[in-house]
């Protein structure tokens, strides 16, 4: 589950300046990581302590910042210029910031080094902002489903995005991965 970690990094689940947008990315998220592990792993009863340990060391990896680097600012105006409600926070090393916010309505985290320099955007939205091309490809195999939200994660502008699709019908959740024209099917959860 790469939604809430990348890089190795946690992102917290809420610190002062606005904590409810950065609680609620990551909430949903989190939901969903309990579901999975609370459904995978109940015989062995470590889905609740894991997820519990997951939240709290979360706290200890990125801190708010009120002083962002200037070259991070400047690069996050200028690939995001419309952005609004943005919070920002410190790896523990420094080594690199990451901006929590809206733009055109959609959740976003970027990711930037030291230098400015984007490392990577993590979008959150339904199904209704999807590409045309991506829906296309995902209703060839699971037009029976229900899409209930997107994850878009890039890493820059040379790669290709991948998009975790996370679709349900009346006995499973699944988890689809779809980068370019390669779809695949990462998990699928028995509701039951």
């Amino acid at each position: 589950m790469h939604v809430c970690v990348t890089y190795g990094t946690i992102y917290p689940l809420g610190f002062p300046q606005n904590i409810n947008f950065v609680t609620e990315i990551c909430y949903s998220h989190l939901k969903l990581i309990a579901m999975s592990l609370i459904i995978h792993h109940t015989a062995k009863k470590i889905g609740l302590s894991l997820l519990l340990a997951a939240s709290i060391s979360s706290y200890t990896l990125a801190a708010p910042v009120r002083d962002v680097n200037d070259k991070a600012k400047k690069s996050f105006v200028k690939n995001f210029p419309s952005a609004e409600s943005i919070n920002w926070t410190e790896s523990k090393n420094g080594d690199t910031y990451t901006a929590y916010f809206r733009q055109y309505d959609v959740k976003t985290v970027a990711n930037f080094d030291h230098d400015g320099q984007l490392i990577s955007v993590l979008r959150y939205y339904g199904e209704d902002r999807l590409p045309l091309t991506v829906l296309a490809l995902l209703k060839t195999k699971y037009s029976d489903k229900t899409i209930s939200g997107v994850t878009e994660f890039s890493k820059n502008q040379n790669e290709d995005v991948a998009y975790y699709i996370k679709l349900e019908d009346a006995k499973f959740w699944y988890t689809v991965k779809v980068v370019g024209n390669d779809m695949e099917e990462t998990e699928k959860l028995d509701k039951q």
